[in-house]
């Protein structure tokens, strides 16, 4: 958000991929049904709790045996949870291949600034620090590959995949050393199909209009109280989020950037393992006062926080 507002605003996403043709017409009516009823396209995630209520029936729904009786489901509703998929598909690739709309470099594919990222991957390199991320983008993801960290012969971070195929064991560190990238909520470019090997889809192929096969499964996007269940249901997302706690177990500090707050599964994770443990929260000024803030974060992570409540948030340098 604070390298282009419009661009990472999920509303605006949401808004695009539904008038940009990615559903079909009885595709769109199927969803509107599941949303309140004053709202005619979804335009943001706590909308979209029926949503995902009605794919959760409907894949239980999925796995019952055909005794040849009929199935369960019409020949709609079959297709209904793809739909949603591809939903969250095309919202989360929207993310991750942000362009800047406004402003001087408008056209250009958005990047995190050198100045803030440098400092940042040293930190990493130089610690073995674990970095877990919630959004879709690859901002993080681009800078971690371009300078090594991530991906390549040695990685100090490890992300689960080696020749684009997802396996627990590749997380597993040689010699003890290095930390793990974790995509906590997904990304779009995580595919498979149940009981598959999850895969990762290649640059190429995301760039292309055309939406691979068995995307989306991997992606959270709905409402807070049914994001854990998502995380459950996926190979990838689970064995993350176990690696997650692992992780804050063995950190000495938690630097937590860029981050609404509003994940109660993860603000819970994050309270019942910080004990003593120093917790810097990196806040933008515009959520709100000092006060109202610091509040917030004390409540959230159960306990004081060191706030940094900053107009630019690309000025925290204290890794």
């Amino acid at each position: 958000m604070a390298i282009s507002p419009e661009a990472f605003n999920l509303t605006n996403a949401l808004i695009n991929v539904w008038d940009d043709g990615t559903l079909e017409h009885d595709q769109k009516a199927l969803i509107s049904a599941c949303l309140p009823e004053d709202v005619q396209k979804p335009t943001s995630e706590e909308q979209l709790a029926k949503l995902q209520d009605t794919v959760n029936a409907c894949e239980i729904l999925l796995s019952i045996r055909d005794t040849g009786a009929g199935h369960w489901l019409s020949e709609e509703g079959r297709k209904f949870p793809d739909a949603v998929y591809k939903v969250t598909y095309a919202v989360a690739r929207k993310m991750y291949l942000a362009k800047h709309l406004t402003g001087e470099n408008v056209g250009s594919s958005c990047e995190t600034p050198s100045e803030f990222i440098a400092p940042f991957i040293e930190r990493v390199k130089a610690t073995g620090s674990h970095v877990a991320t919630l959004n879709y983008d690859g901002l993080l993801s681009k800078a971690l590959q371009e300078a090594g960290v991530l991906g390549g012969d040695s990685p100090t971070l490890l992300d689960g995949f080696v020749d684009s195929i997802f396996d627990r064991t590749n997380l597993f560190r040689k010699k003890g050393y290095g930390g793990w990238y974790l995509h906590l909520h997904g990304s779009p470019l995580f595919t498979g199909k149940p009981g598959g090997k999850p895969r990762k889809i290649s640059e190429p192929t995301i760039r292309r209009k055309i939406v691979p096969k068995h995307v989306g499964r991997h992606l959270v996007l709905t409402h807070f109280t049914h994001k854990p269940r998502i995380i459950s249901t996926s190979e990838i997302l689970s064995i993350y989020w176990e690696f997650l706690q692992m992780a804050l177990d063995e950190s000495e500090r938690f630097v937590i950037f860029g981050y609404s707050g509003n994940d109660i599964h993860l603000n819970r994770l994050i309270s019942q393992a910080r004990a003593k443990k120093e917790t810097i929260v990196v806040d933008w000024l515009g959520s709100g006062s000092a006060a109202v803030r610091q509040a917030f974060w004390n409540d959230q992570l159960g306990g004081d926080v060191q706030l940094h409540l900053l107009e630019d948030v690309f000025t925290f340098e204290d890794w």
